[in-house]
């Protein structure tokens, strides 16, 4: 645990502290933050208080003495609810200002993690509970350099995979070769893995073909998928990691034509272009706010996307948010481009990843273009390059 990291943000943040709670693993945030062991179960409530300055206190049930062992600070034990309350009264003092994982009226859910009535409690002690929403993420997402690092070779080696399998595609429908897309995207998975990248086996690439494509999380199985054919329109998406601890995941969306780029239908081509826009417009707005020596909020750089989207005609096309945190998981708990599902004002912060991946979907087809990005300190950097331009041909 990093006390004193955690007691300077909470000075940084003018807050007098941060209340951890869980309840039966219900607060995943906590046991990142104050690196609990994530194979234990608890079956009580606990509590532990971290102030701004001072010692913390970890306010347990006699019934699990022997939890947040590894934690500093004050222990005490609670038997009866009334005990638990007046431990944790004990901790606060009327008219604090803490941090719990708490959202208001749930904008972010990912950070909406302690239950309405435990909040209400709190509060009745006469404190001020803020969300730990941007606290957190200083603790949960912020990557190492060996995690940069682990992010920007698996978008190095997935780009080389998605070049090969449309090579490959593009000679087998030059020969006449029959496709679909469960096969495509069992040669894509193994192509993948050829480049010593790990693929979830329960989350494996999306291969769509054309009214597929208009479905964002379109899946061909084995029993229910389509044929790829000559004049077909084809949406990628594919993500996986390298296979070490820590490692952070790479995801990217591509689109392809089964033809010549001269055979590309206008609507097509109209689309794509949408969302491009979109999507270099997002990153040109974060960048911007970085030269001018601030960071920008995940709900502000959806709008920028998604006004782009709105002004072509195609607001109601545009179904779901603008990215999403990436980590050791492939959604991650960190802030979301999101004003849209969510209403998502965490910061971007620096040494963070991001998804950028705008999409327009119509009954007949659907173009999504993804990149990843790693906020830096001073700029962001583009990773699964080089970014698609154009719809791919994969006949030349």
């Amino acid at each position: 645990m990093q006390l004193e990291r955690i007691q300077q943000s909470l000075r940084d943040a003018h807050l007098d502290g941060w209340l951890f709670y869980d309840f039966r693993r219900s607060n995943p945030i906590a046991y990142q933050v104050l690196q609990l062991p994530a194979d234990v179960m608890h079956t009580r409530r606990w509590f532990y208080y971290v102030p701004a300055e001072g010692t913390p206190t970890a306010v347990i049930s006699a019934v699990e003495s022997h939890v947040l062992q590894s934690l500093p600070g004050k222990r005490v034990q609670f038997r009866t609810w009334q005990e638990m309350q007046e431990s944790i009264h004990s901790c606060l003092q009327t008219g604090q200002h803490i941090a719990m994982e708490y959202s208001p009226m749930n904008a972010i859910p990912y950070a909406s993690r302690v239950d309405a009535g435990t909040v209400e409690m709190v509060r009745s002690f006469g404190v001020e509970i803020e969300s730990s929403a941007d606290l957190a993420q200083l603790f949960i997402t912020q990557l190492s350099a060996e995690q940069l690092y682990s992010h920007r070779e698996a978008g190095k080696r997935l780009i080389r995979a998605k070049d090969a399998l449309f090579a490959q595609l593009g000679q087998d429908l030059q020969a006449g070769k029959d496709l679909n897309e469960y096969a495509v995207q069992q040669r894509f998975v193994a192509l993948i893995q050829q480049e010593g990248l790990q693929v979830p086996a329960d989350e494996l690439p999306i291969v769509a073909v054309n009214a597929h494509s208009g479905n964002p999380h379109y899946e061909p199985t084995i029993t229910d998928h389509s044929p790829i054919k000559r004049g077909d329109f084809v949406l990628f998406d594919f993500w996986a990691t390298l296979p070490q601890a820590d490692a952070i995941f790479a995801d990217y969306t591509w689109v392809a034509f089964a033809g010549t780029r001269a055979e590309i239908p206008a609507r097509h081509k109209e689309i794509f272009e949408i969302v491009r826009s979109a999507r270099d417009s997002a990153i040109a707005y974060i960048r911007e706010r970085m030269a001018a020596g601030k960071y920008a909020q995940g709900s502000e750089v959806d709008d920028v996307a998604r006004n782009i989207i709105a002004k072509a005609g195609y607001a109601d096309y545009f179904v779901h948010r603008t990215g999403h945190s990436i980590g050791t998981v492939l959604h991650g708990n960190g802030a979301n481009v999101d004003n849209f599902e969510t209403q998502d004002r965490r910061t971007l912060l620096p040494a963070t990843c991001n998804s950028i991946e705008p999409g327009i979907y119509l009954p007949e087809f659907g173009v999504r273009s993804e990149v990843n990005l790693l906020i830096l300190e001073h700029d962001v950097q583009v990773t699964g390059v080089p970014v698609q331009e154009e719809i791919f041909p994969l006949l030349a």
